[in-house]
């Protein structure tokens, strides 16, 4: 008799390697702590520049730094040293600076709301795929779609959340110009 329940299928499924799901899972740590360092900054747009893109950002930093660690690591049958791989994060980090540069000749607060952000998810991003993806430290598959579907939450259910004094979509006031003549 074959045992088609839940738990039996979730135990064949194979274990994802260790990078990867080190970089993921640092990558949904980053996002719940920047999606809530996100509600006091003064975003440049609500629309693009909420929780749930910060969330999703994070997640994708997370990833790429699994990619990353992975393709540096085992090189000649040993273990990396994490230098190469913070260094190549810290450059991304960089670039993601002066994209915000960039940006700040287009849009107003661009630096002051990315750069924060993008500190905070290559700082833990980095450093706890590093102490993640160690020789030894297993993490476990449920802990892993615990952290990424938690990160997920907390930024769709922060993103109405903006700076904005209005949640409705309106046109700014009307302004109206008035002359005045001085009789002297």
């Amino acid at each position: 008799m074959t045992d088609f329940t839940f738990r039996r299928k979730w135990r064949e499924i194979p274990a994802g390697k260790p990078h990867l799901s080190a970089g993921i899972t640092a990558g949904a740590v980053a996002a719940i702590v920047a999606a809530l360092v996100n509600l006091p900054l003064e975003s440049p747009s609500d629309t693009f520049f909420n929780s749930a893109s910060v969330a999703v950002g994070s997640l994708a930093v997370g990833l790429g730094a699994g990619l990353l660690r992975r393709g540096l690591d085992y090189r000649d049958g040993r273990e990396a040293q994490p230098a190469p791989f913070l260094i190549v994060l810290g450059a991304a980090f960089v670039l993601v600076f002066i994209m915000a540069v960039i940006a700040e000749t287009q849009m107003d607060r661009a630096i002051s709301y990315i750069v924060p952000l993008a500190a905070i998810v290559f700082g833990l991003t980095g450093s706890l795929t590093v102490v993640f993806s160690r020789d030894g430290a297993d993490l476990p598959r449920l802990a892993i779609v615990i952290a990424v579907v938690l990160a997920l939450g907390i930024g769709i259910a922060l993103s109405g959340q903006g700076d904005q004094e209005s949640g409705r979509l309106e046109l700014p006031p009307r302004t109206t110009s008035q002359l005045t003549i001085n009789s002297a």
